[in-house]
């Protein structure tokens, strides 16, 4: 695959390095770096470190919220997470991620 060509995550439940650093926004070797200090131990399979999707997203929701600083002045506006984001910014396909990844997780739970 080369770099001009798009990433394409969807139907992956494991992604390696590169699709996981993509999926979180952060280059391979910031991902690499900071991974398990956000509690993301990669699987390994088949000599390739994988993370689970499902995973990396709960890193991410469970982040702390973006704060502007205060020393500006200006108006701390707290950060949208979940459905609240995919309805204010209105991308049917982050809204059809985030039904997917709801419905993967509760057939996770059940299994």
């Amino acid at each position: 695959m080369s770099a001009a060509e798009p990433l394409n995550l969807s139907g992956k439940d494991w992604l390696n390095v590169t699709e996981a650093a993509h999926y979180c926004g952060v280059s391979e070797s910031h991902f690499r770096k900071n991974a398990l200090a956000y509690g993301l131990a990669p699987r390994r399979f088949m000599g390739k470190q994988l993370y689970e999707k499902s995973a990396l997203y709960a890193a991410i929701h469970g982040a702390h919220q973006w704060q502007q600083s205060h020393s500006t002045g200006a108006a701390i506006v707290p950060t949208s997470t979940g459905d609240r984001l995919a309805n204010v910014t209105g991308s049917p396909s982050a809204a059809s991620a985030l039904m997917r990844l709801k419905k993967y997780e509760q057939r996770k739970k059940l299994s």
